[in-house]
This record gives structure tokens, C-alpha cells and sequence, in this order.
């Protein structure tokens, strides 16, 4: 008497619950590192040359800018952060595209963040992340789809959206650390970064390590004198333009770049045989400090709002739509 009644519950059972499962079982489950964000087959694509491999790849544009927003900034960050470095790095990728600016290698772009922006393929963040992959690409993917296709221009053109991790309480005039009057890169206070990590930094070396960095021949008579290093000119940011190390005179650019310092805003305290220097702000402090992005996030301001206060005069345009 039930076994008819078993039968067509067993049956049921098999379409509804193990047909399904086992279909869905033939097909790979869908992952977000392969996701291709653009929605048609004719998009730009963008030439990245990969140092370690030595080898030039391209892929589309917005799968570019993917690979750098998660590069560029902590995932930890608030949403709308993302979203303003997703903006800046399409902005930048489109700037050397449209201008044909090319690397030696033949590339629009390397990945290393000392040339251009730091970018990572999809393999390269899993190893990062681990197990946090999924979870930290699915909010990486959500700030570039809520950006596609913006970018920022002045006067009709991609911006030099240059950007930094943190600023010493003000961003810097691009005058004052390249020599190069741009309109929209000049300073803005940006009181968040004093909550940064690297708001302050030390960083001690040898007198001896200090010599031979500079190739000073006459360090000794200057170390007498406590005169090894004299500033000679500052910006109105309260970073060294101009320095002089024993008998050489260079830019504070330059004095940064060959000790490895965080920033141009240094002191120094000569103690013995060592010299520490003690830098406020990380990296060069012209246009978005990334932490300034983050604090303005937390305050509600939106990616529009960041943009438009680090890049002075600056607007966002739909790209796809500009070029149509």
C-alpha cells in the first residue's frame, strides 16, 4: 500500500534534489578572478609588461584596473576609497592609451608601482590572500563596476592622476617636487593621514653608510662641524626642495630617493656614529593621499567628493560615452 507512495517520493527526490546537483556538478563553480568586467567584445585593451616574467600580456581595460585597485590600496578599505583609486587608475591607463606613451618593452604599462601602478593577476592575489581571496575580489569587483568607464580630465583631457599613501597633514604642489606647474595637482590639507600607520617613521644608518651613499670626500671635516647635512630650501608644505650633503647640492626629491626615506618632510639627530632620520608622511605627497581618501570614506564623503578635492578643477566624464 505505501510503496507506490515511496516510489513517487523517491522519484521526486531524484528530479528535484539530486538531477539538479548533479548538472550543476559538470560545470566549474563561477569565479570571480576570471570574471571579465567588461560587457562587450569590443573594449580597450591594455598592454601590461610583466617584470618578473619578462613578458608583455594584454587584457581588457577594465579587468586592468581591477588588478590595480587591488593592488594599489588595502582591500580593508571603505568602499567609496575604492572606488576613487579604481577612477584614478583607468584614469591613468587611458591617459598613456590615448597618448601612445609606450614602454621600452613595448607595453602601455608595467606592473611595478615604481614606474606606473602596481598591478596583480588573479594568481597573484590568491597567493596574497589566501583564503580571504573571494570575499576581498568580490569588493574589488563591485568598486570597478560602480566606477566602469569614469575617468577624470581637465580641460577635455586624462588627468596625470598622481596618488600617494600618506601626507604629512598637506598634499605637495607638484612645482614644489617635480619643477612641473600642473593646475590640478596643487596642495590640499589632508588632516586624516595623521591617524596612518606610517604617519611617522624613523629610519637609522651609519655615518660611514651615510658617506659612501653620497660619495663624500670631505665627510669627516663636515661631521666635525655637525654640518654633514644642511637644508637649503623648503616647500610651503614643510618639505625639503633643496639640500646639501657635504659639498654636493641636489633636490630633496633626490636626497629621499637614494636613502630610501618615506618622504621629503624629514628631520635628522646625529648620535655617535649614526645619523636617524624621522620623516612625517609615506611617498611623494602630490595629488590623493590614499589615507586622506580612506578618513574622507569614513566621513561619508563619496568617490566624487575625494576626487574632485585632491585633483583641483577636475571633473569625471563617462569614457565609453566620450569617445562614442
Amino acid at each position: 500500500m505505501y510503496k507506490p507512495i515511496a516510489t513517487l517520493l523517491g522519484i521526486t527526490f531524484v528530479l528535484i534534489v539530486l538531477l539538479p546537483a548533479g548538472i550543476v556538478g559538470l560545470f566549474p563553480k563561477k569565479d570571480l578572478s576570471v570574471q571579465i568586467l567588461d560587457d562587450s567584445a569590443d573594449v580597450m585593451k591594455v598592454k601590461v609588461y610583466l617584470k618578473e616574467s619578462k613578458k608583455t600580456i594584454e587584457i581588457p581595460l577594465e579587468e586592468y584596473v581591477k588588478g590595480v585597485a587591488a593592488s594599489e590600496m588595502p582591500v580593508t578599505f571603505e568602499m567609496e576609497a575604492l572606488k576613487a583609486q579604481a577612477i584614478v587608475a583607468r584614469t591613468n591607463v587611458i591617459r598613456r592609451v590615448e597618448n601612445n606613451l609606450l614602454t621600452p618593452e613595448g607595453g602601455h604599462v608595467t606592473d611595478d608601482f615604481r614606474e606606473f601602478q602596481a598591478y596583480s593577476s588573479n594568481e597573484k592575489l590568491k597567493q596574497i590572500w589566501g583564503a580571504s581571496y573571494e570575499q576581498n575580489m568580490k569588493k574589488i569587483v563591485q568598486a570597478v563596476k560602480e566606477t566602469k568607464g569614469q575617468i577624470l580630465v581637465y580641460q577635455g583631457k586624462a588627468i596625470e592622476a598622481l596618488f600617494f599613501s600618506t601626507s604629512n597633514g598637506l598634499t605637495e604642489n607638484s612645482l614644489d617636487y617635480w619643477g612641473k606647474e600642473v593646475p590640478y595637482l596643487s596642495s590640499v590639507p589632508s588632516p586624516w593621514d595623521k591617524q596612518a600607520p606610517r604617519s611617522i617613521n624613523t629610519k637609522t644608518i651609519s655615518l660611514k653608510d651615510l658617506f659612501k651613499l653620497f660619495n663624500l670626500t670631505t665627510a669627516v671635516s663636515y661631521a666635525d662641524q655637525g654640518q654633514i647635512i644642511q637644508v637649503l630650501e623648503t616647500s610651503s608644505t614643510n618639505r625639503v626642495k633643496k639640500i646639501r650633503v657635504g659639498d654636493k647640492v641636489m633636490s630633496g626629491a633626490e636626497f629621499r630617493k637614494v636613502l630610501g626615506l618615506n618622504s621629503t618632510d624629514f628631520s635628522w639627530s646625529i648620535e655617535g656614529n649614526s645619523i636617524t632620520f624621522t620623516t612625517r608622511g609615506f611617498g611623494h605627497g602630490v595629488g590623493m593621499s590614499q589615507y586622506g581618501a580612506e578618513g574622507m570614506a569614513k566621513e561619508g564623503k563619496k568617490a566624487f567628493d575625494i576626487l574632485t578635492y585632491f585633483y583641483k578643477g577636475a571633473t569625471i566624464v563617462n569614457y565609453e560615452k566620450e569617445k562614442r
